[in-house]
């Protein structure tokens, strides 16, 4: 069997597969307002499944078709679904900050089990207005009960979703791809779970759909403004393909399989006019192409990020401060040149301009110290240069080294470093769960008492960087990933303090 033909299973599943691709973009795009979510979300599915059963091909104008007929009913659906989204994000916030312990049972239960049916609601209601047309209360019935019956498919789906947003956030500089591959995989897999639940009501069913299909006017080769590629089904363009086909004439089987191929394609195309022939390339080849691009840019992209991630010795960022242009080329490039590095490697001091932690609203600091924490796990930053007063308010060792671990304690003083001490609240919290430094550690014994963590900067280093003289600053290191990485920090600190 020739994977190159356009009928054969490996061409089919990577048309599918480019259709949902580029399906899941469009949702994205359409859902940017917010308040077209509903109606994108809706028009996804509505695509996704007759792709998925294969009663049509094409994306854009079934999609866009869709979103029009449905837009009014998906968009009073998603803001009643705000409404109880919002109440539950007022209830979890009120029992974050009175804490969980002191948070009565029932109502822990409650909300816990609203969050979930509102959850698998909106992942279910959406599909169904894609599917059949009802009232808005019937609606809300059919949804409850599809949850109800499919509660353990929603379930694990759901868990899926949670985990892949965890993981865009974990690994931030791979989220486009954990995107794609996430996004595509529960479209499917949603799909199959609609399509079966679908297919049973629909069997017993039957005289009622059919008065409603006999009630609405469809012509496929008329609906979406005449373009077979996009609205006929995949059906009709193979029967296209069989007439073209001469059974009866012997196929010239000279040169090898490539060469034969191309010449059996270019057979198919004489006999057909130029829309004719579009529609015959859309439908077999442009979703192919599209997603042999996406890959290629994938594994492009990623390769390059994979190859300047290797050659980077370090990547530093700024918190409550900044270097000058001539500061930045002396923690980089002349760190490299001095440390022997060859040309190939590289050295970054990001420009954290919005890295300034000084709001004063309790939940942007609660905010950024989410995205701070996601920047230096993921890491993204090997060292941070940080102002006096933003060591105090995020130097713990979830994120810094302890210094100890890599300079020699008697080449400096007490008065040079941060020194971190564990509050009785916050030992508390850390016996009951794992943090990031028992990740890092491996299981390395703590030790009491105050942990250095940062080592202050002297004058004249503050100098060479550019920084603000009336300020004190501090550099601290995170957990290294690397094989050579402290290797590399050593290397760094006795560039700068003349010892390590």
């Amino acid at each position: 069997m020739n994977i190159l033909k356009p009928d054969s299973p490996v061409m089919d599943f990577i048309s599918t597969i480019a259709d949902l691709i580029i399906l899941n973009l469009l949702f994205i795009i359409c859902s940017i307002p917010i308040v077209t979510f509903g109606a994108a979300y809706s028009a996804k599915y509505y695509v996704a499944m007759k792709i998925i059963r294969g009663e049509g091909t094409g994306v854009f104008i079934p999609f866009f078709k869709s979103f029009k007929r449905n837009f009014k009913q998906s968009t009073i659906v998603w803001i009643i679904m705000l409404v109880a989204i919002a109440l539950i994000v007022l209830d979890w916030r009120w029992i974050i900050y009175s804490g969980w312990a002191e948070t009565p049972l029932l109502y822990k239960i409650g909300i816990i089990v609203f969050s979930i049916f509102v959850f698998l609601m909106t992942i279910a209601i959406f599909p169904t207005i894609a599917r059949y047309e009802m009232k808005t209360t019937e609606l809300f019935k059919a949804a409850l009960i599809f949850v109800i019956i499919k509660f353990i498919p929603l379930i694990l789906i759901a868990a899926l979703m949670i985990g892949s947003v965890i993981a865009c956030l974990w690994y931030a500089q791979w989220f486009p791809l954990i995107y794609v591959f996430c996004s595509t995989t529960i479209t499917y897999f949603l799909c199959i779970v609609f399509i079966k639940q679908f297919d049973k009501l629909e069997k017993s069913q039957a005289e009622k759909l059919k008065a409603l299909k006999e009630s609405v006017e469809y012509d496929p080769e008329l609906d979406a403004a005449g373009n077979i590629s996009l609205a006929s089904s995949k059906k009709e363009v193979k029967e296209l393909e069989k007439e073209l086909e001469k059974p009866d004439a012997e196929k010239d089987q000279s040169g090898n399989k490539v060469t034969r191929f191309f010449r059996e394609e270019k057979q198919k195309l004489a006999g057909l006019t130029a829309k004719q022939k579009a529609g015959y390339l859309a439908q077999y080849y442009l979703p192919g192409t599209i997603m042999v691009l996406l890959l290629a840019g994938a594994v492009t992209w990623y390769g390059i990020d994979i190859y300047k991630s290797n050659m980077r010795v370090l990547g530093g960022g700024q918190i409550n401060c900044q270097v000058s242009d001539e500061g930045r080329k002396y923690a980089t490039d002349g760190f490299l040149s001095w440390g022997g590095y060859n040309k190939a490697r590289t050295a970054l001091l990001a420009d954290n301009k919005d890295m300034d932690f000084t709001s004063e609203f309790e939940y942007e600091q609660k905010y950024l110290e989410v995205a701070f924490r996601a920047s230096i796990v993921t890491g993204q930053y090997d060292y941070m240069i940080m102002r006096e007063d933003a060591v105090y308010a995020y130097s713990t060792p979830d994120y810094f080294q302890d210094m100890r671990q890599l300079v020699n304690m008697e080449n400096f003083s007490e008065d040079d470093f941060y020194y971190y001490e564990e509050t009785e609240e916050e030992k508390a919290k850390s016996s009951k769960g794992i943090s990031f430094r028992d990740i890092f550690n491996m299981g390395d014994e703590e030790e009491d008492g105050p942990v250095p963590l940062a080592l202050k900067l002297t004058d004249e280093i503050e100098q060479k960087l550019g920084l603000d003289e009336q300020y004190d600053y501090y550099i601290a290191f995170a957990y290294s990933t690397k094989a050579s990485g402290n290797n590399d920090y050593l290397k760094f600190i006795e560039y700068l303090f003349g010892k390590c």
